[in-house]
């Protein structure tokens, strides 16, 4: 098929809003790199999409809704899956919502789906539901993409404009959410000749059946402790009222009047949950975020965007199928070249650091022996990079927001005098020193660029990659983001040994950062083993993934290893032991950051710097800096 045959019409065909696509994954036509439901400069017209398709095998082509729901003539989408049966019959919810839209449908790639397109005047439309625990409906009409095959079903070869007959499906298949009083007036279900005492006993005894099964589920001390109004795992009560709602939606199937029915009784409920707004804008951030419900034939877990990170999984290569490379030269170098080069002036903050490097696009990963700052380390560069201008994203697994906010005050009232600075701890017994003030009053100037993710031990890498895919699509800003520490992230799948779920999240986490182009930084552990050794590749836990996966590689260790006499000697465990002691009693402590591997620039380097633990703060030692030449190291030439 081509432009000239397809069976759209020349303002769709003509317009760069395509892209192509493989392994699902969109792809941008001109630069075989990933496409971006935010960024119009990475889509096509038709037929360079078509043509890049057949040129690079790639699966399909795929049409891309708008920025918002105006945009791209208003083109809205329903996506049918499993509808097709094997006569070629429709289910018949979908032959209503296909005879209802009477506008272009045509069969989605496996077949045994429908995608229907049409023009809209509509609010921005984004969900998904199940349709009697099989079939999938979803309804979009900005910033995503449909795949695209021409394959026309029946007669409905048109894009028709059909605004009410899409606010109707999306009204019936997603209800507005109700107050409990709207629900407890108007029940979703009636049972003629039953008496209405009956049908109240009869729903409190449903009610309790599902909190009960909810209770017992993997997650269930975790829902119970919501569901009483224990907030203590949550930064704030409205982010525990987010996460009881996205845990109520799936349990019902996505029922909405059940969730707000169930959530009136939990102990979270409060005045603000009668505010119509704040209940909405709740209720659309769960649905948002839930793509599965409880199946009750299978065990449940946690609601979650399903993410795969098996070892099996491929990320979009570009030339990968022996083409030589001159149309890249000719269509696109220079665009791939204009985008690299707009990151040349993102520095670090740290002025010894940002003589050597900028901080291009990347996947980053930052090592350090327990107790030596990789924390601190990371924080600090979040905070300068806010000052900057840039969105931080910042995932903390181990530490409380409360405590990385005043050790970030502390860090503060040093940086601006080291006499009148103001340890995190005594900050957090409410010390409000004249430092601490001002910290406080600076640290409001930028702290409207970082979010803080308090995260705890279970979360997994579904749970990261749904916030940073929704802070992206809410705010229209790529972020930096940084997730403190690799090696805690919980497995989804627990029969995975640990090289294996770490290999799977750096895929996971690569993938995450190529399509959206991050700065993505990872903390990592190192191995007890190397505490006492110069840091190197084998240092950091299953060194392998790391090694060939991240484009940097940063590692922090106490200047004292550069010294041969002792850490380059085989024996002496006892004078290294010695060594390390006295360093760490320091201050401030003398700390090098070793860059082992850097695909933006010099592939080795080291920056010194003065690291005050008591205030969480690293000072970069300009004035003594030193490239390493890492041909000069036995050990360090090994590991490079």
């Amino acid at each position: 098929m081509n432009a000239q045959t397809s069976p759209l019409p020349a303002e769709i065909t003509s317009s760069a809003i395509w892209v192509c696509h493989k392994n699902k994954q969109p792809i941008n036509p001109k630069s075989r790199y990933g496409a971006k439901s935010n960024d119009p400069s990475t889509w096509a017209t038709y037929q360079e999409a078509l043509d890049a398709q057949r040129t690079y095998n790639l699966d399909g082509i795929g049409i891309q809704f708008g920025l918002k729901a105006s945009d791209n003539f208003g083109l809205s989408g329903i996506d049918l899956d499993h509808v097709v049966r094997a006569d070629g019959s429709l289910e018949p919810f979908a032959e209503e919502i296909v005879q209802s839209m009477n506008s272009y449908t045509e069969y989605s790639p496996s077949g045994t789906g429908l995608h229907i397109l049409c023009y809209t005047n509509t609010d921005d439309i984004g969900n998904r539901t199940k349709v009697a625990e099989i079939y999938t409906l979803e309804m979009y009409n900005h910033r995503r993409f449909f795949t695209y095959t021409g394959k026309v079903f029946r007669e409905y070869s048109t894009i028709e404009q059909r605004t009410e007959a899409y606010k109707a499906i999306h009204n019936q298949y997603f209800p507005k959410p109700q107050t409990q009083s709207q629900t407890t007036l108007q029940p979703s279900r009636t049972i003629p000749f039953e008496n209405p005492y009956s049908i109240i006993q009869r729903e409190i005894a449903e009610e309790q059946v599902l909190l009960d099964k909810m209770f017992r589920s993997n997650n269930g001390d975790k829902i119970k402790k919501l569901f009483n109004g224990d907030i203590s795992g949550y930064p704030s009560h409205s982010e525990a009222d987010l996460a009881l709602l996205s845990y109520l939606l799936f349990w019902t199937n996505r029922n909405v009047d059940k969730t707000c029915a169930l959530f009136a009784k939990s102990g979270l409920m409060r005045d603000k949950w009668n505010n119509q707004e704040y209940r909405n804008r709740t209720l659309r951030q769960a649905l948002d975020g839930l793509t599965s419900t409880y199946d009750p034939h299978y065990a449940a877990d946690v609601p979650s965007k399903a993410v795969e990170c098996t070892a099996s999984e491929d990320l979009p290569l570009a030339e990968t199928n022996g083409e030589d490379i001159t149309q890249y030269l000719n269509d696109s170098l220079e665009n791939d070249t204009n985008r690299f080069a707009k990151y040349k002036d993102r520095k670090t903050g740290f002025a010894n650091l940002d003589e050597q490097t900028n901080l291009y696009p990347g996947l980053y990963v930052l090592g350090a022996i327990s107790s030596l700052g990789k924390t601190t380390f990371a924080c600090q560069l979040a905070d300068q990079l806010a000052v900057a201008g840039e969105h931080v994203l910042y995932f903390s697994l181990e530490q409380s927001k409360f405590e990385l906010i005043t050790k970030g005050l502390s860090r503060l009232t040093a940086k601006s005098d080291i006499s009148t600075a103001v340890t995190a701890m005594r900050i957090r017994e409410g010390v409000r020193t004249p430092a601490v003030l001002q910290a406080i009053e600076k640290y409001k100037s930028f702290g409207r660029n970082i979010v803080i993710y308090q995260c705890g031990f279970d979360t997994t890498i579904r749970t990261i990659i749904d916030c940073v895919d929704n802070y992206i699509k809410e705010h229209d800003v790529l972020p930096v983001v940084i997730v403190d520490y690799l090696q805690i992230i919980r497995p989804i799948n627990a029969a995975h040994n640990t090289k294996d779920v770490i290999d799977d999240h750096l895929r996971a986490f690569k993938k995450l950062q190529v399509e959206h182009d991050l700065v993505l930084l990872l903390i990592s552990s190192l191995n007890r083993s190397n505490y006492l050794t110069p840091v190197d590749f084998e240092s950091f836990k299953e060194s392998g993934g790391i090694e060939y996966t991240a484009d940097v590689i940063w590692g922090l260790q106490l200047s004292v290893m550069n010294n041969d006499e002792v850490f380059d000697k085989e024996k002496g465990l006892k004078a290294k032991r010695e060594a390390v002691r006295l360093a760490k009693s320091q201050l401030p402590r003398e700390v090098d950051l070793v860059c082992l591997k850097n695909r933006h620039g010099k592939p080795t380097y080291t920056c010194k710097f003065n690291y005050y633990a008591q205030f969480d703060y690293f000072a970069a030692r300009s004035d003594i800096f030193c490239h390493e030449d890492f041909a000069s190291n036995a050990r360090q030439r090994k590991a490079y």
